[in-house]
């Protein structure tokens, strides 16, 4: 059972990754969701719901690449701006596409593995519903707040 402190934690950073992904104006467009925060890990995980322009091509029914690093560099930005509360810009980011992405709702799971004072590395695995996972990446990102 939680405590109320741990409630209130978890209320506050999930508050905090619905504003990461409500504030950019190019997320209108990407339109990702919140679905939670683990506050003892500062995993977050978030839904990008299928829209048709993310094909591929007119005849490939899969997502395209740029859709699933897109995904990976606003999951990984969110996890470390939960935590810091401020924007980290992006250093460095790498990818593994693993399998083709089906034309649907996709999703994306960020695990901070170092937040520090200057630098925040976080990994991130794309999944469908099932768990199935596509892609797999890794993001550096800027702390110091310059």
């Amino acid at each position: 059972m939680q405590t109320s402190e741990t409630g209130k934690t978890a209320e506050l950073w999930n508050e905090r990754l619905r504003h990461e992904l409500a504030h950019p104006p190019f997320h209108a467009i990407f339109k990702p969701e919140a679905v939670g925060v683990d506050p003892s890990s500062g995993a977050i995980r978030i839904r990008v719901p299928y829209q048709e322009h993310f094909s591929a091509s007119v005849e490939n029914p899969f997502v395209h690449g740029g859709v699933v690093a897109t995904l990976i560099d606003i999951s990984a930005h969110a996890a470390v701006a939960v935590q810091t509360g401020r924007t980290s810009p992006t250093i460095d980011l790498r990818i593994d596409f693993l399998r083709p992405v089906p034309a649907a709702e996709i999703y994306a799971t960020a695990r901070p593995l170092r937040i520090g004072r200057t630098v925040a590395r976080v990994d991130v695995e794309v999944t469908n519903a099932e768990g199935t996972v596509f892609a797999a990446g890794r993001g550096t990102f800027s702390t110091s707040g310059n």
